[in-house]
């Protein structure tokens, strides 16, 4: 996979919606599941007796920010510089506890980041549509983290769509390998345009099997809000202690 590409994709699809997704910030953080998120959130950056040092990846215009607590220093890495710039004055900006902020504008799955740094990385609506999640981020994820360090991360439940999308999507993991050129190049342009990459459970489940993190856990989130609704997989994981 060709992660510039990638990039590049989820960039300009933002660029164009920047303005409307910083307005609908000031709907989420009245919503469930917003609550729901930000008590996660504050629970992960509390649980450690030291403030730590954190990296959300696809902070956009900075919606979870103020949700922190005990941290000392936060990286937002977005790949749209239009989203950063939003995430300058995010919402509930008066909330905001920590001392140091850094904008970063990275393709996450091409960024170098300093090994065994952030106590917690979290991702919250990067992964379902447009980016993928792979062994490879997770690997990257698992490097960045210090020794005891957490992840959180959401990805869209591929039950999110209609059943006869869901058939569509297994007929074509199973038929793609055997079709003839010309057809793949026409499925591949189709799904170029803003590739959906929700996942089963047992999918991620399997993805998490070929990581480093041998503690992890998975559930099914039914996210309830009046921007979007849909089931989500929420993913917990963490790096193993030093002795």
């Amino acid at each position: 996979m060709n992660y510039a590409v990638v990039g590049e994709k989820v960039s300009a699809s933002y660029k164009a919606v920047f303005q409307q997704y910083r307005r609908d910030d000031e709907i989420e953080v009245a919503s469930q599941n917003h609550r729901h998120l930000s008590g996660i959130l504050r629970d992960l950056t509390t649980a450690f007796p030291h403030p730590v040092r954190v990296l959300e990846a696809g902070c956009g215009t900075g919606r979870y920010f103020h949700c922190l607590k005990n941290v000392e220093e936060l990286v937002g890495l977005d790949v749209c510089p239009e989203m950063l710039q939003a995430a300058e004055h995010p919402v509930l900006e008066d909330e905001i506890t920590v001392p140091n902020i850094r904008l970063m504008c990275e393709n996450i799955y091409l960024a170098s980041l300093r090994a065994n740094f952030f106590h917690v990385i979290y991702s919250l609506g990067m992964f379902g549509n447009g980016c993928p999640v792979t062994p490879e981020i997770l690997g990257r994820f698992h490097a960045w983290l210090a020794p005891g360090g957490k992840l959180f991360f959401n990805v869209v439940d591929e039950a999110t769509l209609m059943p006869s999308a869901r058939l569509k999507r297994r007929v074509k993991r199973v038929l793609y390998p055997v079709l003839p050129d010309v057809v793949q190049k026409t499925l591949d342009e189709r799904e170029n345009r803003m590739p959906f990459f929700g996942l089963t459970k047992s999918a991620l489940e399997q993805i998490m099997k070929q990581t480093a993190f041998s503690s992890w856990r998975i559930h099914r989130h039914v996210c309830q809000s009046p921007l979007w609704q849909g089931v989500l997989l929420e993913c917990r994981a963490q790096k193993t202690q030093l002795p």
